[in-house]
């Protein structure tokens, strides 16, 4: 069931595209059209592979240059990612030691309270 149905898609979708094809050749301004632009599109193709060939030291070199930067940005990042996590490790015993200290301080308030009620 499956099959046929996606065998009909692929029909209609590929009678569509004949039929587009079919309407842009039979007009002779759209034809002049699409030569002209698969012209243009082949001598800009041509141009980049001209200039690739020109210049493939430089574009090489380029590549590399670029390469070491964007590794040495990872390096730097990693090691930046690093002392973050130590900060956050050193914040976070920081911070349950001073709970504790508050923990203690507020005990021995409430002792020195509960003295001096006494008194």
């Amino acid at each position: 069931m499956k099959k046929k149905s996606g065998l009909c898609k692929s029909l209609i979708i590929g009678g569509v595209a004949v039929i587009g094809v079919a309407a842009v050749l039979s007009k002779k301004e759209w034809r002049d059209q699409l030569c002209r632009e698969a012209r243009n599109i082949k001598d800009a193709s041509t141009e980049t592979f001209v200039f690739i060939r020109e210049n493939r030291e430089e574009i090489i070199d380029q590549v590399r240059v670029t390469a070491n930067e964007v590794s040495t940005i990872i390096s730097d990042l990693s090691a930046d990612f690093r002392k973050l996590s130590e900060t956050a490790n050193h914040i976070k015993l920081t911070s349950k030691e001073a709970i504790e200290s508050a923990k203690d301080v507020a005990s021995e308030v409430k002792y020195l309270k509960i003295h001096q009620d006494e008194e």
